[in-house]
């Protein structure tokens, strides 16, 4: 993690602005800053020696090159000595265009793959569907650069990649927009079924989020996830889908050949929508109309998501910094709440969570539980 070692210096009270950097409050170890509209924390701990180390919170991490800016201000505003350091020698590596975060726009997307691994498949989807915007999503990193790079060296203008859950990501895409969804060998978590993919509230997701004759495409190897797929799909009151068993695809995964190699059968289940659903919001607006008091610091847990109040530190000139996480099972979000700050009689985030629906449930939830009587 870049940091800072310093030595001396102090922190005069804030806010305070350096350069085009704010520092906007102090909380415990916590300091709150914004740069070119982007907030972050900073975390001063002290160290042995009258020495300090001053990091990010990693929850709020930030561009490298606004890292540094804050960094550069802190020292100036604090007149502390630096006794060494792991940030100034980094080069940031540039933003790729095919790269998307959660809180962007979806509605050009047509074609969806989930878990696209080495990504030979996504690529031909793109190839296939030159006119068409294709979205890859997974979750590990290693597969996600590995596309970003051939992207780059083949040219390849209409993919874009996301590293989220799948799971919660389609609560962004609206309704009856996508033509095609990909679904290629998820993990069957023979032990773990609450960790698959499929599952009710996905396969809803999928059909609402399918235009009307759009496809979902399930690919397996396991006879088990090929069963627990189709009774999870006879749960619906109408739906349409069919079976088909060692269908050669032109392009084959590595994950894919070898089985073929082993002799294993592959199946595909293929899910037809034929129902006009209804527009979703697609946005969520996490605000406060009022203060929040009579925390409880032990995580509460609903059916799809928890919330978990950590820390609260006092902000230096008044008001409160909660530390806590909100969200879903398989994403849960660290939050941060500026309560009653700066003698406003309301409370913040600091900076908001994921707009996807677990999140914003749970952020009425948290209204709810912690209101002011």
């Amino acid at each position: 993690m870049p940091h800072l070692i310093l030595k001396g210096g102090t922190l005069p009270k804030l806010p305070k602005e350096v350069e085009g950097v704010k520092f906007l409050f102090k909380a415990g170890p916590l300091i709150g800053v914004e740069v070119e509209g982007e907030r972050f924390l900073l975390k001063l701990l002290p160290r042995e020696g009258g020495e300090a180390i001053l990091k990010y919170e990693k929850r709020t991490r930030p561009l490298l090159k606004l890292l540094k800016r804050g960094y550069l201000a802190f020292l100036k505003l604090s007149g502390a000595e630096v006794v060494r350091e792991n940030v100034f020698g980094i080069k940031e590596k540039p933003l790729s265009p095919y790269l998307m975060k959660i809180t962007d726009n979806f509605s050009n997307v047509k074609i969806v793959e989930i878990g696209f691994g080495s990504g030979r498949n996504l690529l031909q989807l793109a190839r296939e569907n030159p006119d068409k915007i294709v979205l890859g999503v997974e979750i590990y990193n290693p597969a996600l650069e590995q596309v970003l790079r051939r992207l780059k060296v083949e040219r390849i203008e209409n993919v874009r990649v996301i590293n989220y859950d799948a799971r919660l990501l389609l609560s962004r895409i609206p309704s009856n927009q996508l033509e095609q969804i990909h679904l290629h060998f998820p993990i069957p978590w023979e032990e773990k079924p609450h960790r698959r993919v499929v599952n009710q509230q996905f396969l809803e997701e999928v059909l609402r989020s399918l235009e009307v004759g759009g496809i979902f495409y399930l690919r397996t190897d396991s006879p088990l996830y090929r069963d627990y797929t189709i009774g999870e799909l006879l749960q619906f009151p109408a739906v349409q889908f069919n079976l088909r068993k060692n269908f050669r695809y032109r392009i084959t995964s590595k994950y894919e050949a070898r089985w073929q190699r082993l002799g294993r059968d592959i199946y595909d289940i293929i899910v037809k929508n034929w129902e006009e659903s209804p527009p979703v919001v697609g946005w969520y607006h996490f605000k406060f109309e009022e203060p929040l008091c009579n925390w409880q610091f032990e995580p509460i847990l609903f059916d799809r998501y928890l919330i978990h109040i950590e820390r609260v530190y006092p902000i230096e000139g008044g008001g409160e910094l909660v530390q806590g996480s909100i969200g879903p099972f398989n994403r849960v979000e660290r939050i941060f709440i500026l309560n009653r700050p700066f003698k406003q009689n309301r409370a913040y985030y600091f900076r908001p969570p994921a707009p996807v629906e677990e999140n914003y449930l749970a952020h009425q939830q948290l209204k709810r539980l912690f209101k002011c009587q």
